[in-house]
């Protein structure tokens, strides 16, 4: 039973127009939880239909089959698909009506081609201007429009029966560096990211949002040791005790530079697991996926995986996926 459940807290990503044999084995081996679908993985409506069916099969319990498809730049599907603004188009014209909108058409359309997961809306405060991975994807640079219109993106993708999720936890929308190319630093104390970066976790947490995803920075005044990824402080003591969260953590893609120069992946995904997150996201590479995969496997069998935390998160999928995927 526990190794059935073991591959519930990977979410996948596969390389070309459709998955491998290998990868088809993969997630039918370890009943995998989830997949990520690129730009790469996307050509006709048909070909992505098809796709998540085949995927689908494979699986005993529904998969989690996720997107970014947050409006303006970061849209993976850019063909025959209603494509709107960035989120801050929506911020600096007060456009609440506009938004819903937006965010209510984008799930109804992935629905249809059988997606169940948007990682959106992006809930950064958007603090340096000069930001280069968040920009024109955040509301805004006041905390609590970020908040008041975070809650409209999530409660219209609920409503077309898309699950949402609020990132980047702790909050980005302070930093100078890409986190896909290094790994970023913000020394703001505590009370700061309470005031600002929080807000608008709380308003997502309020909106029962279905899923946050952590993100891969040192904060160094939450936690001076460990990215935040992977941090039983910033995931475990002050997202889950502090903030409530009571749904299903998400780590950022583990295949970000910010993680594979500064960890092993194998270990950087374990650390990730114990600080808490329910989810571990690994984007590509299926050789990498396999030796992590295969990792969490021994540590389980040498009763070196926490029993006790593999219920924890997997209990919140489950009964995530029993609630919503339907």
């Amino acid at each position: 039973m526990d190794n059935l459940r073991l591959g519930q807290i990977f979410s996948l990503g596969f390389q070309g127009l459709e998955p491998s044999v290998e990868f088809l084995k993969l997630v039918q081996k370890y009943q995998i939880g989830g997949v990520i679908l690129f730009s790469p993985n996307l050509n006709t409506k048909e070909q992505i239909k098809e796709n998540i069916e085949l995927l689908q099969k494979r699986s005993k319990i529904p998969l989690f089959v996720m997107i970014d498809q947050e409006g303006g730049r970061v849209n993976r599907i850019k063909e025959n698909f209603p494509l709107f603004p960035a989120n801050r188009f929506y911020g600096e014209n007060k456009d609440k009506k506009g938004l819903h909108k937006a965010y209510s058409q984008t799930a109804e359309e992935l629905k249809r081609w059988g997606i169940n997961v948007n990682l959106a809306p992006v809930v950064d405060v958007l603090t340096n201007p000069s930001n280069p991975v968040i920009g024109d994807r955040s509301f805004g640079s006041d905390a609590e429009l970020v908040a008041e219109f975070s809650k409209i993106a999530i409660q219209a993708q609920r409503e077309e029966g898309v699950l949402a999720c609020a990132k980047h936890f702790p909050g980005i929308g302070d930093i100078s560096e890409d986190p896909h190319n290094t790994l970023p630093f913000n020394s703001n104390l505590k009370e700061r990211f309470e005031k600002i970066d929080f807000l608008p976790f709380k308003a997502a947490i309020s909106s029962e949002v279905d899923f946050i995803m952590s993100t891969h920075v040192i904060a160094t005044e939450l936690d001076p040791l460990f990215p935040a990824t992977l941090s039983k402080k910033i995931c475990s003591e002050i997202l889950r005790e502090e903030l409530n969260f009571k749904g299903v953590l998400i780590s950022d893609d583990m295949q970000m530079k910010a993680i594979k120069e500064n960890y092993p992946l194998e270990k950087a995904c374990l650390l990730v697991f114990e600080a808490g997150n329910d989810v571990i996201l690994i984007g590509e590479n299926l050789e990498e996926q396999t030796k992590v995969l295969e990792h969490f496997e021994n540590q389980l069998k040498d009763n070196k995986l926490s029993l006790s935390r593999l219920s924890e998160a997997t209990n919140r999928i489950l009964s995530l996926k029993e609630k919503r995927l339907k």
